[in-house]
């Protein structure tokens, strides 16, 4: 198909994607919805924009997104979308810039983010997730329940079994109603 003249002069705005950004460790630790969930942000913080003022660079600081809209975008449950932006914010790529509040009469806000690799109107990119290190997450403000537990608390949990086998060169002895039920 070739060229056509209309294509030309577009004025739509797409989410730019810098190569290095993946060769950065905060992005090869991320997980694959976190992953999933920056695209989703970051196509959001143009195309709002975009439909609200013609020659506008992006809305980023005010960008937002609920759980359950989020969930719905990424196809996964409102849970792993939590665990997303959690991990984003662990590792740098999204700052909370207002908390969401529970609201009365069922008019809540949700939070409000700030991607990191992106200038806002008045201030450039800050790029945390350049000065991550493995083991030293940046602070979750919002989300954090949804952060999975430590592997040594998972761990933990693993090692207590609620009925644990006895002890390897003991006798088991069947209870009487046990033995009942067999007959």
């Amino acid at each position: 198909m070739g060229r056509h003249r209309q294509n030309e002069n577009r004025t739509e705005q797409f989410a730019k994607w810098i190569y290095p950004h993946r060769l950065l460790p905060a992005w090869k630790s991320l997980t694959f919805p976190a992953r999933d969930a920056y695209f989703h942000l970051a196509v959001r913080c143009f195309a709002e924009t975009a439909e609200k003022r013609r020659n506008a660079t992006n809305n980023n600081g005010a960008l937002y997104r609920s759980l359950r809209s989020l969930a719905d975008d990424m196809g996964c449950s409102v849970k792993t979308a939590g665990a997303a932006l959690a991990d984003l914010q662990a590792k740098g790529w999204i700052v909370c810039t207002n908390e969401w509040e529970r609201g009365l009469d069922g008019k809540g806000k949700t939070a409000t983010f700030r991607l990191t690799m992106m200038p806002m109107p008045g201030r450039t990119a800050t790029k945390e997730p350049e000065r991550w290190s493995l083991g030293h997450d940046y602070p979750v403000l919002v989300y954090a329940s949804y952060l999975p537990k430590p592997r040594s608390r998972r761990l933990e949990n693993l090692s207590r079994k609620q009925n644990p086998p006895p002890h390897s060169g003991t006798v088991v002895q069947p209870k009487r109603t046990q033995l009942k039920a067999i007959k």
